[in-house]
């Protein structure tokens, strides 16, 4: 884990997390700025800055959790009809923090509008995070609610990276 890294400074329970769903390989947590209701961030527990640092295997284990934390999102409350997936893999990809996240975004059709400005706008709220952490809580319950107990993996013990 890296010491500067604020997604290993959360794996270490040194900041406030609201969780989706983790194992002993990954994390899935609400994205504290979210682009649409329901963002969730996917990322393995070892630091590392790029997927292509990633074992085929932990490649593998990241999408398949993302795939998982898709379908609970279809089932929750949001209003899901599809989702984004994405990887911004280096800083020229606008990759704002350096380790390995999957973005999982739900879309609800025709809020390409919405998306974009969330897009842009989403840094400049810094007031009322307890009241966003409060709402990030209840959406982060409905999803888990949905969550699979365990995700499927190829990976073991000894294929971290």
């Amino acid at each position: 884990m890296s010491s500067e890294c604020i997604f290993c400074e959360i794996l270490r329970g040194n900041l406030p997390v609201t969780t989706v769903y983790e194992d002993e390989f990954s994390l899935a947590f609400m994205d504290l700025y979210p682009m649409r209701p329901g963002h969730v961030l996917v990322i393995p527990k070892e630091h590392h800055v790029s997927i292509l640092q990633l074992s085929p295997k932990m490649r593998s284990h990241l999408f398949e959790l993302g795939a998982a934390v898709a379908l609970a999102q279809a089932e929750s409350g949001l209003k899901c009809k599809a989702q984004n997936f994405f990887i911004n893999d280096g800083p020229d990809a606008n990759q704002h923090v350096p380790h390995v996240h999957l973005h999982v975004l739900p879309r609800s059709g025709a809020d390409l509008h919405k998306a974009l400005f969330s897009f842009v706008s989403r840094y400049n709220n810094f007031f009322g995070v307890a009241a966003k952490r409060r709402r990030l809580a209840l959406i982060a319950k409905d999803i888990k609610t949905h969550m699979p107990r365990q995700i499927t993996s190829v990976l073991t013990s000894a294929d971290r990276a």
